[in-house]
């Protein structure tokens, strides 16, 4: 779709991000906390921020984080956050924004691309499997306080 510009994240995008995030995790996060993450986390290397826009109205938001891991012969990275707003679901944003972030991780040489998702999201599960992901393991939490 010519529509749909994916970019890089950057400084400026902050409030929509944190309204793509507050919106995934369907809670108000604390801001100060989240802004201090993110700017230190848009600085790093190792961590990609991706924002869809759409007919140039920020929509989406991604981010995978490369890892070095043992058991693992090259890097990898682990897709932390995808979220597009609920009124552009459907258009193809969320798939761009894959299709990107893998583009990214081939040329970057990473051995593959993990990701969680809430068990209750049965829809972000087929939009997975659609992409050609496996479900392979079972994530375990355990809060510390």
């Amino acid at each position: 779709m010519n529509d749909i510009e994916i970019r890089p994240s950057e400084l400026r995008d902050l409030n929509i991000v944190y309204e793509l995030i507050c919106d995934l995790e369907d809670t108000k996060l604390d801001f100060e906390a989240f802004k201090s993450i993110y700017n230190a986390n848009i600085r790093n290397a190792e961590i990609l921020y991706l924002i869809a826009e759409y007919n140039e109205t920020v929509v989406g938001f991604l981010s995978i984080h490369v890892q070095r891991i043992l058991h693992h012969s090259k890097p990898t990275c682990e897709l932390q956050e995808l979220n597009v707003f609920s009124e552009y679901r459907s258009m193809g944003i969320g798939t761009a924004l894959m299709q990107e972030a893998e583009r990214i991780a081939k040329e970057l040489g990473l051995e593959e691309i993990e990701l969680t998702t809430k068990v209750f999201r049965k829809r972000a599960q087929e939009f997975y499997f659609r992409l050609g992901y496996q479900n392979t393991h079972l994530k375990f939490v355990k809060k510390l306080s």
